[in-house]
């Protein structure tokens, strides 16, 4: 215990200093923090996280996935109820698979070592982040958003297969069906997911902060600034990189997911004792998956060009609903088993246009 105290205690002495020293970057911070949570996050993901609970709440998640079995036992080797917390990850966002695995647990449909596997896997950004937001608002074309999210969905599959295959985990055994929670079901699922928004957002604020600290200790050195933002909070690291650097960047940034998408998923998870350094670990993997993806599918569509739009961050239009989200996977599913393969690579290693 005292040991754990004197780490704490240079943590917090740099925390408090930084707090004083920067006061100003620390309110820019958090100002830009409270308005990306208001504007963005909270508009695209607070229904995702109602529907995540209800879905686990009502055994609904439950009977959906029962029929994959034998493909989440394959591919992944977990119960198939575990591909309920993945495929919402990939519809709805970062936070959606924590909160969806801690569910599943705390319902019983998963025992701890198969929430610590799933938790390691259900990592991905919503289309309405890599599309609208990405694509659309920074580079101003879909279809680079539509290959960074064909890109990604490969590297979650791909990580996936990794984490079925080197973290072990007891026979998986299809789940008995847990007791729903009757007539409170709406009023469980939108209290879960309220405390859910309050932690994320809280996170984001933080590392919001953090960020700006950053950003002013380390002014002298500009580029360092820029590609090491993405490693604390995704937003502002893809936001400062996007169109200064080749489109696999954003695309690794974006696998990673940053600090801050990582301790909103710890807070998900308090009754999963996940490993940290093997989650931090297999988001590095996935982020380079997403980067070799992304260049691969450039290099086959070498007209893709991506033009830098000075749109702001809260005029991106984030995907709204489920349909919309679940239609643009579909897109980018049909997308990748579109392409030819037999055709010639050209490789495209042009950077993308400099913001003005």
């Amino acid at each position: 215990m005292k040991k754990k105290l004197l780490c704490y205690l240079p943590l917090a002495a740099v925390g408090i200093y930084c707090t004083l020293r920067y006061s100003e970057e620390c309110n820019r911070g958090i100002t830009q923090g409270i308005s990306f949570c208001i504007g963005v996050l909270i508009p695209s993901l607070f229904l995702f996280m109602v529907i995540a609970a209800f879905a686990v709440r009502s055994n609904l998640a439950f009977f959906l996935t029962k029929p994959m079995a034998g493909f989440s036992r394959a591919v992944f080797g977990l119960p198939a109820v575990s591909l309920s917390a993945i495929l919402l990850a990939l519809i709805g966002g970062y936070p959606i698979g924590g909160r969806c695995v801690g569910a599943l647990y705390e319902q019983k449909l998963i025992t701890q070592k198969q929430a610590q596997k799933t938790a390691y896997i259900a990592v991905a950004a919503g289309p309405g982040f890599v599309v609208n937001y990405i694509g659309l608002a920074l580079l101003n074309s879909k279809k680079t958003g539509m290959i960074l999210l064909a890109a990604q969905i490969l590297a979650v599959i791909l990580t996936g297969v990794i984490v079925g295959k080197v973290v072990p985990c007891e026979e998986t055994q299809e789940p008995c069906q847990a007791v729903s929670s009757g007539g409170n079901l709406i009023i469980d699922a939108v209290s879960d997911a309220s405390k859910g928004a309050f932690s994320m957002c809280a996170m984001v604020i933080v590392f919001c902060a953090a960020s700006e600290v950053a950003a002013t200790v380390f002014s002298p050195f500009p580029e360092a600034v820029k590609l090491t933002s993405g490693f604390l909070e995704v937003t502002t690291g893809v936001n400062r990189t996007t169109g200064y650097y080749p489109l696999w960047m954003t695309a690794f940034y974006t696998g990673f997911g940053g600090l801050s998408v990582h301790f909103q998923i710890f807070a998900s998870l308090k009754n999963v004792a996940i490993k940290k350094y093997l989650f931090f670990l297999f988001r590095i993997i996935q982020g380079i998956f997403a980067g070799i993806f992304t260049y691969i599918l450039v290099s086959i569509f070498p007209e893709t060009q991506a033009v830098f739009s000075t749109a702001e961050v809260q005029s991106a239009g984030i995907s709204g609903t489920v349909w919309g989200s679940a239609a643009l996977i579909l897109s980018s599913m049909v997308f990748l088993g579109s392409i030819s393969q037999g055709g010639k690579y050209v490789l495209n290693r042009g950077y993308y246009n400099n913001r003005l």
